[in-house]
């Protein structure tokens, strides 16, 4: 009689084999896709969270957005149900219908929010500050809802004021920048300032811990598990050496525009002709001619020393008959700008992720059996379908232009 240990992996398989518990994920159960239901039709596209797994079942709480954001209040009184399904009728939620989900929770959040006391009593003390017709045609709601407008119209104004003198790209990258820098090192402040440590100690922290939430990070976005802590730092100095470069380049500013000119350079200016009348001219010289005087003894200082020369040398701006402009070399042509930007590598990304989810199955094996490849594009959401599409002629298009 022996007897037979279960390896590490075998004892993960045996209690979570498709890794869609709280345990598997760092604390944080992924979102559930329910699909494959034949029993229950009516349950396939409703979402949800692995609680348990026993028996080769996953216990599963379904969840809607209106139980997701009570919940998230701290009110108990309301329990989702419970199902026992098998781990093929899972499968994480896209990266858009979580987005999509949690939308619905904020907005099912802030409609509780508004029927709240606080709310009530934050919306009676803004119409405290207006006018009182205004006060007599408002409610608290009403007022909280202004007040939230009135404040995301300055932030617009002031996005676009920023956008005009900065340039929306470095806006943007500064913006994203800050969240990505947020949401990395958000864990270790939160968990620092409630424990009551130094600011240094916790800044030593969360710069320690950098690199293994930007790797949780990947993870989640692209899917791929197969990311060592060495490659996550690299990929995050990479980035923040991509941010710096674009926020110090100084923006390219356009030329002021020179006034038009027939062949394209600064046109002289073309001094005053002196303008007489000219059969007084004659009658000067013929004049000086019969009394026997020096030639020009009679005529204008101004005229005897103007230049005719340059003034018939010089056109005047508006001058359109002269074609020295066919004669001048062409400016050279702008180059064209690479087509290979943000957008494009932004379609590589798409059509990588699409690509994977058609080849891994939802334990991450690959699966290259082109019937089962089939079978994931016919499950394939439309409007997916619809940006696999728009990016594959992105990325096209970058290349043979």
């Amino acid at each position: 009689h022996s007897t037979t240990l279960l390896t590490p992996s075998c004892q993960t398989m045996s209690v979570d084999p498709s890794h869609f518990l709280a345990t598997s994920n760092g604390g944080k159960p992924p979102l559930l896709k329910l699909h494959n239901i034949s029993a229950r039709p009516e349950l396939n596209g409703q979402l949800g969270q692995a609680v348990s797994f026993a028996a080769g079942r996953y216990v599963v709480a379904v969840l809607t957005a209106e139980i997701a954001a009570t919940m998230a209040g701290g009110n108990n009184a309301v329990e989702p149900s419970y199902l026992k399904l098998k781990p093929e009728s899972l499968v994480e939620a896209t990266n858009f219908e979580q987005l999509k989900f949690g939308a619905a929770v904020a907005f099912q959040h802030a409609k509780l929010y508004i029927d709240s006391a606080a709310c009530q009593e934050r919306g009676s003390y803004i119409m405290s500050l207006l006018p009182p017709p205004l006060q007599a045609k408002l409610t608290p709601q009403k007022a909280i809802l202004g007040a939230v407008i009135v404040v995301l119209l300055n932030i617009m104004l002031v996005f676009k004021l920023l956008s005009g003198w900065i340039g929306f790209t470095k806006i943007f990258v500064f913006l994203s920048l800050i969240a990505l820098v947020s949401t990395i090192t958000s864990p270790d402040w939160m968990e620092g300032v409630k424990a009551g440590k130094p600011l240094r100690l916790i800044a030593k922290s969360a710069a320690i811990n950098s690199p293994t939430r930007f790797k949780q990070i990947l993870i989640e976005l692209t899917g791929y598990r197969n990311i060592s802590d060495r490659m996550a730092l690299g990929l995050m100095f990479a980035m923040l050496l991509w941010s710096g470069k674009i926020l110090i380049t100084p923006s390219a500013r356009p030329a002021r525009l020179q006034p038009p000119t027939p062949n394209g350079s600064m046109q002289p200016r073309v001094p005053r002709i002196p303008q007489y009348d000219l059969d007084n001219i004659y009658k000067m010289g013929w004049d000086d001619a019969k009394a026997g005087n020096d030639f020009g003894t009679s005529l204008p200082e101004e005229i005897l020393k103007a230049d005719p020369v340059e003034a018939v040398s010089i056109k005047p701006s508006g001058y359109e008959e002269s074609f020295d402009w066919a004669y001048d070399t062409p400016p050279p042509q702008k180059q064209k700008s690479s087509s290979f930007g943000m957008s494009t590598m932004l379609s590589i990304f798409t059509l990588y992720r699409f690509g994977k989810d058609l080849v891994v199955t939802p334990d991450g094996q690959l699966m290259l059996d082109p019937a089962y490849i089939m079978m994931r594009l016919r499950n394939i959401e439309p409007w997916r379908l619809g940006l696999m599409g728009m990016s594959l002629y992105r990325v096209v298009n970058a290349f043979i232009r």
